[in-house]
């Protein structure tokens, strides 16, 4: 069953709770109607790579694509999200905002990829939050969100990323499985073009909570620029869109993420 409905999720998350995954990664299935949950009943409770066999049925995902007549997986873009992108609400409100009449209907399933991780673009968002961005990681292990895009949901995508580029990753230098089972030859990821939030060169892990970020920074830089209450602090972040990125900048907190271009 599809819940909730497309019409509730229709208002803004609020710029302070960013990046709004709540208590974890989930594979769904976003349609006209609302979400259907991918996931096994009861839930997974280890690394997708972990768990013997597919947790979520390609089939299946196939089948509801058929159903909805739209672009089966194989004329689809797989683009692994770092941030709010992997949320089926969050890819609802984009559509919905972009004026354009196009399938909503799109699959999103967990995965376990290597050597990737997550921190933050050195820069805001117009709302005035510091979005999530992937970098470089030799060792690390992520459980993160795919996502299948046809041509028309991607270039809506595209257009609501202007500080990332949109690269190709080979699975060769980042091994990936995905909850289906699969293992693909390679993925897409949005890449910050500012350059990530890092302490002694080293990037500093996604927050959870902006307001996590804002006070570290404080610690960092002794500005007040990012002092008080987090919703506070994206008002004014919002209104001076380039002083957060001035002010890492000149204390040395930001670094390449060393993916290729």
């Amino acid at each position: 069953m599809a819940s909730p409905s497309l019409d509730a999720l229709a208002h803004s998350s609020a710029p302070e709770d960013y990046p709004w995954l709540g208590p974890a990664v989930r594979s769904a299935l976003l349609l006209s109607e609302g979400i259907v949950d991918l996931d096994p009943s009861g839930g997974v409770d280890a690394p997708t790579e972990q768990v013997d066999g597919a947790q979520v049925d390609i089939a299946a995902i196939e089948q509801a694509l058929a159903a909805e007549g739209v672009a089966p997986l194989a004329e689809r873009t797989l683009v692994i999200a770092v941030g709010s992108n992997q949320t089926p609400e969050t890819i609802a409100r984009k559509y919905r905002r972009s004026g354009r009449d196009i399938p909503l209907t799109t699959p999103f399933v967990r995965c376990t990829v290597h050597d990737l991780a997550v921190g933050h673009v050195a820069h805001i968002a117009v709302p005035g939050y510091l979005p999530a961005a992937p970098y470089q990681a030799e060792g690390e292990r992520m459980e993160l969100v795919a996502t299948w895009f046809d041509e028309e949901q991607l270039a809506v995508v595209d257009e609501t990323e202007p500080n990332y580029d949109r690269l190709r990753l080979s699975a060769e230098d980042h091994p990936l499985t995905l909850a289906t089972g699969q293992e693909p030859a390679h993925f897409d990821v949005y890449a910050s073009r500012w350059g990530v939030i890092a302490q002694g060169h080293r990037p500093i892990p996604l927050r959870l909570r902006q307001q996590e970020m804002f006070d570290e920074l404080v610690g960092l830089t002794g500005s007040s620029l990012t002092r008080g209450d987090a919703a506070e602090v994206c008002a004014v972040l919002a209104a001076a869109p380039d002083a957060l990125h001035e002010l890492v900048t000149s204390h040395g907190l930001v670094v390449p993420d060393n993916l290729p271009r």
